[in-house]
């Protein structure tokens, strides 16, 4: 544990360093008068200052999620209901008192309504869903969007976040809202029962939406091996590695066996021996180191980037500034007036390049349209098939008294069947079909940029030469793999607009590199997350009961027999319902992938805006100390003299930083 202890302390101290180093910058910021640079390095400040460590746990209904999560917790804060909960992410934090907090969903057309705090011993009443009230209804209609709980636990004080989600393969409300998370965490805790190890839809899960989102550092948790017969253990274990290995980057490391409740009394008991016993302290240490260590490189890579960009920028705009002081102010006004027509080009080139990113944009939103729609329309046939195809597991009883309890619970397993083979076709279709379109569309985004980036920062930087007389060579930067590099002209673009990490478009899969085309493909999972979803929401198979039952009493199933005829009605059901959704699902997946893309178009935007008003802030700048005096110029040129080393000696701070991560 020391050495755990010591992981802890290293990183926190270079979350410190950091801090230190964005403060400084932002003072230079502040002297240079460089109102963009102070916005995003104040962003950048309070996103590092609040860098924590979301750690997601899933697990299907039954395997011991919550137990394990109170084990991690030491506490039973989040009870181990037998009955469902609401669609609603549970997020436990540090907090020095006991708190928690509702936050609302939002609702169309109107303000988002205020987080609503309440007494933690009434949680219950929040998200577990009355046994008389309908479950699909609660979960379609809750008002809540998530639930903070703040507890003063050890786990959370180092920067951990236990990211409680709604359940798999139970509800596809609560399966969407869990997916739609994903992309947010640095961790994924899969939580299995060694009673039933790793199930086929467990496994689907894995491969269809961890794997593909670029979780390669999966923690399968296989709880309950308390419950296994001593003379199986090994067997189960054995059978766990062989399922498990494969699909976790680090293979047998990333798997783990324990007793969830064993661990859980171990800690409320004060119990040592029966905690170490548990197996879950040897999960925490992996965990925790994987955090520390790798997850906790990138958090602090990332902002450590953008804190380089800012240097690398006050390190030309310095020089500039210092020559167009000395430059007499008719000389310097007439430069200015010489620039307009420049200024105006690049105004006209920056919305060019908008413009060709929104119809790109377009253009791939209608790709989608038709990509999705030819999906929908080839499935709808292939569902009747495959639901004729499907073995019924349910026993089929011609003469049973309770025949409409038969008949739900056989409805129940073929749409539940339906659903799997759909998400399976769909996921086909995505990894086939819509990755390899959105991965050439974003490439051709990227080749288009490039060009017309390149062009417009070269016509930039001539203009900032020709107001100030002084060329700028290019920056060194560090190179090696630290993550540090040089900056492409789309990146310095983005920079300006304040980053990919404030721009909220780094992925948490991304890793230390950090560049322009790693963004890009980091979206796909963003813009595909969850789509399959949109398909069976308001599809209810309950309405078929009462026909079939009325079926089944006038004989009319005994032809053909009974199980084909109910395989039958519902795969003819399922596709009139998924017949009826494809304009929606269509709707909703090109519209995903517009307002992501649009994230893009939107930060270049902003970025282009912010090259031409750094020109203009500078010469303004310039002006204002002119006007105050000889002697005020000359007090302002020793200063900026003076920033010189000051920059200097915090970018060799920031050297070091990095090379020691």
């Amino acid at each position: 544990m020391s050495q755990l202890n010591n992981d802890r302390e290293k990183f926190e101290e270079k979350i410190k360093t950091l801090v230190r180093l964005i403060e400084k910058q932002i003072k230079i910021a502040n002297f240079l008068n460089k109102p963009d640079q102070i916005a995003n390095l104040k962003n950048l400040l309070n996103i590092v200052q609040s860098t924590s460590f979301k750690v997601m746990v899933l697990g299907e209904f039954k395997r011991g999620k919550s137990t394990f999560i109170n084990a991690l917790l030491g506490e039973e804060i989040l009870p181990a209901f037998a009955t469902p909960c609401t669609a609603i992410i549970n997020e436990v934090k540090w907090g020095e008192k006991p708190r928690a907090i509702l936050h609302f969903n939002q609702v169309d057309g109107q303000e988002r309504e205020e987080p609503k705090e309440i007494p933690v011993d009434e949680i219950e009443e929040y998200v577990v869903i009355k046994e008389d009230v309908d479950q699909s209804q609660a979960i379609n209609e809750s008002p809540y969007e998530k639930l903070e709980i703040f507890w003063p636990l050890k786990l959370c004080e180092d920067r951990i976040e236990i990211i409680d989600s709604p359940g798999l393969n139970e509800h596809k409300t609560r399966q969407q809202v869990t997916e739609s998370y994903l992309v947010t965490v640095d961790a994924i805790i899969l939580v299995l029962s060694c009673e039933q190890l790793f199930s086929k839809s467990e496994q689907e899960v894995v491969d269809n939406k961890l794997l593909p989102m670029g979780h390669e550092d999966i923690f399968f948790v296989c709880n309950r091996i308390n419950l296994i017969r001593r003379n199986e253990v090994d067997t189960v274990k054995d059978s766990a590695l062989r399922k498990l290995s494969s699909r976790t980057r680090l293979g047998p490391e990333r798997i783990f066996f324990i007793d969830a409740l064993g661990a859980l009394d171990g800690k409320l008991g004060h119990n040592n021996e029966a905690l170490q016993k548990s197996g879950v302290p040897q999960l925490e240490i992996a965990l925790q180191k994987f955090l520390t260590n790798e997850r906790g490189r990138v958090k602090i890579l990332r902002p450590a980037q953008e804190l380089r960009n800012a240097i690398n920028e006050v390190r030309k705009t310095i020089p500039e500034q210092i020559a167009m002081l000395k430059t007499d102010v008719s000389e310097l006004e007439k430069r200015y007036a010489a620039a307009q027509e420049t200024l105006k080009i690049l105004e006209d080139k920056r919305r060019s390049i908008v413009q060709k990113l929104a119809n790109s944009i377009e253009d791939t939103k209608e790709l989608v349209s038709y990509k999705t729609k030819d999906f929908c329309r080839d499935l709808v046939p292939k569902i009747k098939t495959i639901a004729q195809e499907y073995q019924l597991q349910t026993e089929i009883k011609f003469f049973s008294l309770d025949h409409k309890s038969m008949i739900e619970t056989a409805v129940k397993e073929v749409v539940s069947y339906l659903e799997s083979q759909s998400e399976k076709e769909f996921y086909n279709w995505q990894t086939s079909e819509l990755e390899p379109l959105l991965a050439r569309r974003m490439d051709n985004m990227k080749t288009s940029l490039d060009s017309e980036a390149k062009e417009f920062i070269d016509r930039v930087d001539n203009l900032r030469l020709e107001l100030s007389g002084v060329s700028i060579s290019k920056v060194e930067v560090s190179k090696g793999d630290v993550g540090v590099r040089d900056v492409s002209a789309v990146e310095r673009i983005f920079s300006a607009a304040g980053g990919f990490l404030i721009g909220g478009l780094g992925a948490a899969t991304i890793g230390a590199t950090f560049g322009y085309q790693e963004m890009l493909t980091s979206l796909i999972p963003q813009l595909i997350i969850g789509v399959i979803g949109y398909i069976f929401l308001g599809f209810n198979p309950i309405t078929l009961i009462p026909m079939l039952a009325a079926a089944l009493i006038q004989g009319k199933l005994m032809e053909g027999g009974l199980a084909n005829r109910i395989k039958e009605e519902v795969g003819k059901k399922f596709s009139e319902q998924l017949n009826q959704s494809t304009v929606d699902i269509v709707d909703k997946v090109s519209k995903a992938v517009s307002v992501e893309l649009n994230k893009v178009k939107n930060l270049v935007d902003k970025g282009l805006e912010a090259e031409i008003q750094n020109i203009r802030q500078q010469v303004k700048n310039v002006l204002d100390d002119k006007e105050k005096g000889q002697a005020e110029v000359d007090k302002k040129l020793k200063q900026l003299d003076d920033l010189t080393q000051y920059v200097n000696k915090i970018d060799g701070e920031l050297y070091d930083l990095i090379s020691q991560v």
